[in-house]
């Protein structure tokens, strides 16, 4: 397989041809190929479109079910050094948003994607970061963008879309991440019920980094907790109100309140990747989060790997 994305109770490898593994261990191959290097996907959350794209090139592809519905592109500017920035996601109207940065790596838009249409139009000065590793909300009300700026230094901001649909230029301020650090040096966000997001921040100093899980509250405009690490945390879904799993060298189960590890699955390939930033590293294996449903599945040489974890 080349992808990994969670359709309903189905895994999909938009990449391999939109092949659907059922968890019954059925199989179903369209027999759709894609003849060029795409190595990642997304998909929306009612499974009608995908984009596939080259995680560290400039093309991309828009996809209704195996149909193509355009090319895609992002700026060329460093785009061999950090994952492509995409995001989809369906709002109770039906129209599925498109997020993506189509001309300027620190120019972020949302369109409809059956359409094309650019809902966010403007012509102010944006700020200077490179956008990356896009994600909505589960509820669309927010998007997050984990990316870097230069030294580099990694850095997490967080937009409401509602408003970045009516007022555009607000896709281009310092947003929702109003605390003292501003989202600087946030290697990687997720969502978690409400207002509020969980996030992995890093010190660094000559003594070695030191990681740290924390929680920031988007209302309140301010971190609410943070916890030291034991070791380095990457990628992160959330599991209920009380855990994380992080995605760095393998799965780990944490504790937010303590930062504990409850569990590894060590056995299981996750990558190496911190931040955004990863041209310096190995391609990691497909892995897919479901938070949602409190599983997640990784790609492996024997097949794929499904963790479902029970309700605390």
């Amino acid at each position: 397989m080349s992808s990994l994305c969670w359709s309903g109770d189905a895994l999909v490898d938009p990449v391999g041809g939109a092949v659907r593994y059922h968890l019954d261990g059925t199989v179903f191959d369209p027999h759709v190929r894609f003849a060029y290097r795409f190595d990642r996907a997304v998909m929306s959350p009612d499974g009608r479109f995908s984009v596939l794209y080259e995680s560290l090139g400039t093309t991309g592809l828009l996809l209704e079910g195996t149909r193509v519905v355009r090319q895609l592109t992002r700026d060329f500017y460093q785009a061999h050094v950090y994952d492509y920035p995409v995001a989809l996601h369906t709002l109770p109207s039906g129209r599925t948003l498109l997020a993506h940065c189509p001309e300027s790596y620190c120019v972020l838009e949302l369109e409809d994607a059956a359409t094309g249409e650019r809902l966010t139009k403007r012509a102010n000065d944006p700020v200077d970061i490179f956008h990356s590793r896009l994600q909505f909300s589960p509820d669309g009300r927010y998007l997050s963008s984990a990316g870097w700026i230069w030294h580099p230094v990694d850095a997490v901001k967080v937009f409401d879309v509602a408003r970045a649909l009516e007022v555009p230029a607000s896709l281009d301020q310092d947003a929702l991440m109003d605390a003292e650090d501003g989202g600087i040096f946030y290697l990687s966000a997720a969502f978690v019920a409400r207002d509020t997001l969980a996030f992995v921040r890093v010190d660094e100093s000559r003594d070695g980094d030191t990681f740290y899980l924390g929680t920031y509250s988007l209302a309140e405009r301010k971190v609410l907790s943070e916890v030291a690490l034991e070791d380095a945390a990457g990628p992160l879904m959330v599991v209920g109100p009380e855990h994380v799993v992080d995605f760095h060298r393998h799965p780990k189960l944490l504790e937010r309140a303590t930062g504990r590890v409850v569990q590894r699955w060590e056995a299981l390939d996750t990558g190496l990747a911190l931040g955004s930033i990863r041209h310096h590293l190995p391609a990691p294996p497909p892995f897919a989060m479901d938070p949602a449903n409190r599983r997640f599945a990784v790609g492996t040489a024997d097949g794929i790997q499904v963790i479902t974890l029970a309700a605390q």
